[in-house]
């Protein structure tokens, strides 16, 4: 396997329970990739380890259906498994690679906040310079998405890229950057084309 993100290790893992013999290939010196823990300098003291910090988001459990699956048949400490040290997230951060435009802001309910998050997002989209037009459409297009029944969800939109999902190829060059593209690499870690 070439690379130890999620996607790698959890190719590997698989193939491993299969009988295969997998040897994992990774660039850095630690595995993990993008949903890693990094320690921050500086942060150790009286002789312990430094504290880590989160690179990214790790993954949507109600989007990934295979990750939390195989996370359950991973042993980890004793008798628990991964899945077993998965914890939520209490503040939720979009960055651009510049550093500027961030969100940062409680980790919603989906539901409950779901006018807040809507808000947040459209203001955010306001101030990288996307047209009202194009913040209405991708609302609406969020809304179709977090509507959805999980047969539909499943059988439709996991068939279809994010880009297409929400029609990147009509959209202004700042929607395909930022919305289609920048979007999702902050939430998934994974290019709009593919995903």
């Amino acid at each position: 396997m070439l690379g130890g993100g999620v996607g790698g290790l959890s190719a590997a893992h698989e193939l491993a329970e299969r009988g295969f013999s997998v040897t994992v290939y990774e660039s850095r010196e630690t595995f993990g990739g993008k949903s890693r823990s990094i320690p921050v300098p500086g942060s150790a003291s009286d002789g312990r380890a430094s504290l880590p910090a989160e690179h990214s988001l790790h993954f949507l459990p109600g989007f990934s259906r295979h990750l939390p699956d195989t996370m359950s048949r991973i042993p980890a400490r004793g008798r628990d498994r991964v899945s077993d040290h998965l914890v939520a997230h209490d503040l939720a951060l979009i960055a651009r690679e510049s550093g500027r435009n961030e969100i940062l802001a409680p980790a919603p309910d989906p539901i409950a906040e779901f006018e807040g998050v809507t808000r947040r997002l459209a203001a955010w989209m306001a101030d990288v310079g996307i047209e009202a037009g194009e913040r209405a459409f991708f609302l609406r297009r969020l809304l179709v998405l977090l509507a959805s029944c999980e047969e539909r969800r499943f059988e439709q939109w996991e068939r279809s890229t994010w880009w297409s999902f929400v029609a990147a190829e009509r959209r202004s060059p700042g929607f395909r950057a930022f919305v289609a593209d920048g979007l999702m690499r902050a939430i998934v870690t994974a290019p709009a084309r593919m995903w």
